[in-house]
């Protein structure tokens, strides 16, 4: 397309085509299928405007259309960096988040693990203790004395046999209620109140025992508010049911060792209308406690590890809620942070008589986690400002480059530079242009607004974040909507980085492409002049010489004797010199024993002559006859499909022709440059 479009335009049109070149920003409000369309006809412009810039030279005038190139860098670093910037500073905030988010959780497992194991931890101590008193009340059942005062219901002699037992066990064991009870639910004795006997026994634990037949075991609260481990074991002698013996004990002990096992502050609350206050008053004399019957509404504490209860604990524990209720708070008088959970408390006929707080103090993890995240947001940030110095620095480069490659351009006036150097950077930069497109598109499409819509519901909840994931219907969603941001912020991370490397590479390329014609770049180009073709012809293969007799490459010459041309010396001699340089490889990567290449120099018509350069390599398939003069087309791993594609051109500029032509492989190949024949004197108008 290309080829036609150039071949058809005249040098007036040209001039003007090239005066309404598109500004690159226009091509940045379209959509991407219309900005590669406008970038290849961007490429195919510049390669246009290279070659005018040699006819403007070879004039003597002080256009400078050659700079075509500068523009793509115009608002270069805003259109990369800022978008890079962009990119970093999410990636940065979601990995940092991510870490936040991840530790948050682990400490947030840990805690539910601890609730959840509290009421198993309970349960087995109380299971301990009731196994330790079955034991003796085994012991008791078995006793003959016992038995001898019980069949004479001697109160006086069970007193008198079952006060010494009582009272190790109570010193040993925490023993503190011990019952002799008749079939009728009657209490016959109670050893550790001898005082009191003759009234029914009405707990659940007596309902239970005598119900089963069994020995059955629960805790149960006493009238004065307090919690009692109570074991009722029917009493059977010589296989005949006498009564029954119960022996029970406070719990008190358990909640430190609750506490301690767990790692946890321990809260029990009980329901004010299981009791009765004067009583409950009443036993906290008898025992030597302190409570407070009016600091809650429908609760009273009556045992608790922590030594005061928070305020905002407080509210929640009047609440009532138990039901998969989720604490956290911080302690405003103490400035620590607790993160835990209210169950229900159950006495031994599964009725709810109270709650049970267990809290962890989270504080010195938090303070932890906060620290580690302060110290990874520095290291991202040196990290990224690395990052960004890098991208800068090359994006610089990458600036210098450019222009000290147009001053070379000019200084040494060479056309090969205009058409071919300048033609392969152009193409460089719209491959620039488009990394730099696309990271703009990734960042501009990028699911990180999703992920700052979920910070913010956070935020929300920063105090009941734990509540809010395990109960609210929006929080249960939201781990596995930041998995899904995190996902998709990861492809994203690696499509942009994928384009960061592109733009490296290409740079790198600009580099070595003006490193490599900065030591050709030595006489005065794009200028006409007379001169011999012949002379030209040999220049061109002197130029080649060295590499060719290292390869063992032949050459043939076949020159008419033609007089000297007026044309573009240095333009022509580019050409030459390209066609040698791929004939020369074609011998090599043949495997042919001998090389030969031969250069032909004849007349065509008055006002023509032919340029040929023939080898014996590695020939053209008929496909890709059709594909050899198309820009960016190779057929070498070390080719860069520009070589023939910038010779055509120059062909054409030159007012000429290149075709190529091949009977297939290994058969070698053809490349004829038809170009008008003008004499000396006479001036050259290229069509």
């Amino acid at each position: 397309m290309e080829s036609h479009l150039q071949n058809s335009l005249s040098c007036q049109k040209r001039a003007e085509w090239i005066k309404t070149l598109p500004d690159l920003k226009n091509s940045e409000n379209k959509s991407r299928n219309n900005e590669v369309s406008n970038q290849e006809q961007e490429s195919a412009q510049q390669q246009n405007q290279s070659s005018r810039s040699g006819r403007d030279l070879k004039k003597g005038t002080t256009q400078q259309k050659v700079l075509q190139p500068v523009r793509l860098y115009h608002n270069l670093k805003v259109r990369i960096l800022l978008p890079v910037v962009i990119a970093m500073v999410v990636i940065l905030g979601c990995g940092l988040f991510g870490m936040y988010w991840q530790d948050r959780q682990a400490i947030d497992s840990d805690v539910h693990a601890r609730v959840k194991g509290a009421q198993q931890v309970l349960a087995n101590q109380l299971d301990e203790d009731a196994s330790l008193l079955i034991g003796f009340q085994q012991f008791l059942a078995d006793n003959e004395k016992l038995q001898e005062a019980w069949f004479s219901k001697d109160r006086e002699e069970l007193l008198r046999q079952a006060t010494p037992i009582y009272e190790k066990i109570n010193k040993s064991n925490r023993v503190t209620h011990f019952y002799f009870i008749d079939l009728e639910h009657t209490c016959f004795l109670r050893v550790h109140r001898p005082s009191q006997f003759g009234d029914t026994i009405r707990r659940k634990t007596m309902k239970q025992a005598a119900t089963t037949g069994k020995t059955t075991y629960g805790i149960e609260l006493g009238k004065f508010g307090h919690f009692t481990l109570r074991v009722v074991k029917p009493w059977f002698v010589n296989g005949k049911h006498v009564g029954y013996i119960e022996l029970g004990e406070e719990i008190e002990h358990i909640t430190p060792k609750l506490s301690e096992t767990l790692g946890v502050q321990v809260v029990f609350a009980i329901e004010k209308r299981c009791l009765d206050q004067k009583q409950w008053e009443q036993g906290l004399k008898i025992l030597g406690h302190a409570g407070n019957w009016d600091q809650l509404s429908n609760f009273v504490i009556i045992d608790k590890t922590i030594g005061s209860v928070p305020q905002k604990l407080l509210s929640q524990i009047d609440s009532g809620k138990t039901e998969n209720t989720q604490i956290s708070l911080t302690d405003s008088s103490t400035g620590k942070m607790y993160h835990g959970g209210i169950m229900p408390l159950m006495d031994a006929g599964d009725q709810q008589v109270g709650s049970l707080v267990i809290m962890k103090d989270i504080t010195q993890q938090t303070a932890e986690l906060r620290r580690m995240a302060s110290l990874l947001l520095i290291v991202g940030f040196v990290v990224g400002g690395v990052l960004f110095a890098v991208c800068y620095i090359y994006i610089s480069s990458l600036r210098n480059v450019s222009k000290q490659l147009i001053e070379t351009a000019h200084q040494a006036g060479k056309a090969e530079i205009a058409t071919s150097v300048l033609h392969n950077v152009g193409n460089v930069l719209n491959s620039v242009n488009v990394s730099a497109g696309l990271i703009q598109d990734n960042v501009l499409k990028s699911s990180a607004h999703n992920l700052t819509k979920a910070i913010d519901v956070m935020q929300q909840h920063l105090d009941d974040i734990g509540d809010f994931v395990t109960n609210d219907d929006r929080g249960k969603h939201l781990p596995r909507f930041l998995i899904d941001v995190s996902q998709q912020i990861s492809s994203e991370e690696e499509s942009i980085l994928e384009e960061v490397h592109s733009l490296i590479r290409n740079i790198d390329h600009i580099k070595a492409v003006v490193a490599s014609q900065q030591k050709n770049a030595n006489g005065t180009a794009g200028v006409l002049e007379e001169f011999s073709l012949v002379e030209l012809l040999e220049d061109a293969i002197n130029i080649n010489t060295a590499s060719m007799e290292r390869h063992s490459v032949k050459i043939v010459r076949k020159f008419d004797d033609i007089e000297p041309v007026v044309s573009d010396k240095q333009l022509l001699l580019q050409i030459i010199v390209n066609l040698i340089s791929n004939a020369k490889y074609a011998c090599m990567e043949s495997g042919n024993k001998k090389h030969l290449l031969t250069v032909r120099l004849k007349h065509k018509a008055q006002d023509r002559v032919v340029i040929e350069v023939q080898d014996n390599g590695m020939g053209i398939t008929a496909e890709n006859l059709t594909k050899i003069f198309s820009h960016g087309f190779t057929t070498r791993k070390e080719g860069h499909g520009f070589g023939l594609h910038s010779a055509i051109l120059a062909a054409r500029e030159l007012g000429g022709s290149l075709t190529a032509s091949s009977d297939g492989p290994g058969t070698g190949a053809t490349f004829t440059l038809e170009i008008p024949y003008q004499k000396a004197g006479t001036m050259l108008c290229t069509k």
